[in-house]
């Protein structure tokens, strides 16, 4: 068995000979001039590395980076007719809040920021779309010891702490929220301040996955966005596929 999972966010060249066909407007996360960066993809292959453990030999999983939500989104469905003997997972940003009863198909239809290119997604299975919080900078802010360990001398956590004591759950908190929380956190370390492009593929990589799970708890109707859905209905498909 394949699973793929294809997700918004920078590439690289390993990304793009994944993909099933030479896509305009891919940008790699290597860029050509002054600077240098690295993609998500390995970041992401440590984040799923409980999922890795339980494929063991006989499911291969693929992580893709795609770039846009959109051409994550198009690569996707590039994949359904190209590999249908695969299972093809999206994986986006939600973007705003997220109503637990709706589907992660129907929120992505029901943003009009996402149109009009979401809006033939009416025959999709729902366990094909998973939503990551509103932005990845959640998923860093739950887990203040990978920050620390990344930042070191200078990091301030008080603002985020202080910040968070405002809501029930990271889910509920904004995306230019978290943004000047991380920028004022950081903004006094080596590093200077938190900068996505080029400190997100190595925070990415030191996250405690069970932190991030638990800061985003699993609806038990299986329809919400959190990160711990994805671990489940990815588990459960390759158990079924080994029975």
């Amino acid at each position: 068995m394949k699973i793929y999972i294809y997700i918004e966010g920078a590439g690289d060249e390993d990304d793009t000979e994944l993909l099933l066909r030479p896509r305009p407007g891919f940008r790699s996360g290597i860029r050509s001039g002054k600077e240098t960066t690295t993609g998500l993809r390995p970041g992401f292959i440590k984040f799923f590395q409980e999922l890795y453990d339980i494929a063991g030999e006989n499911i291969n999983i693929f992580i893709v980076m795609c770039g846009s939500r959109r051409d994550a989104y198009e690569d996707f469905k590039t994949a359904l007719e190209s590999q249908p003997e695969a299972f093809n997972v999206l994986l986006i940003d939600a973007e705003s809040p997220v109503d637990c009863t709706v589907t992660p198909w129907e929120h992505l239809r029901n943003r009009t920021d996402d149109h009009p290119w979401i809006l033939d997604a009416v025959n999709f299975e729902d366990n094909q779309c998973h939503l990551m919080v509103q932005t990845m900078e959640a998923w860093f802010i739950a887990d203040i010891d990978a920050l620390k360990e990344f930042y070191g001398e200078g990091f301030r956590e008080d603002g985020i702490l202080q910040g968070m004591a405002r809501y029930n759950s990271l889910e509920e908190v904004s995306k230019a929220t978290l943004k000047v929380w991380l920028e004022a956190a950081t903004r006094r370390t080596d590093k200077r301040k938190y900068h996505k492009t080029n400190h997100a593929p190595k925070l990415l990589e030191l996250l405690d996955v069970a932190k991030v799970r638990q800061a985003s708890p699993y609806c038990v109707h299986r329809r919400c966005w959190r990160s711990h859905r994805l671990f489940i209905t990815l588990t459960a498909t390759m158990a079924t596929s080994a029975s």
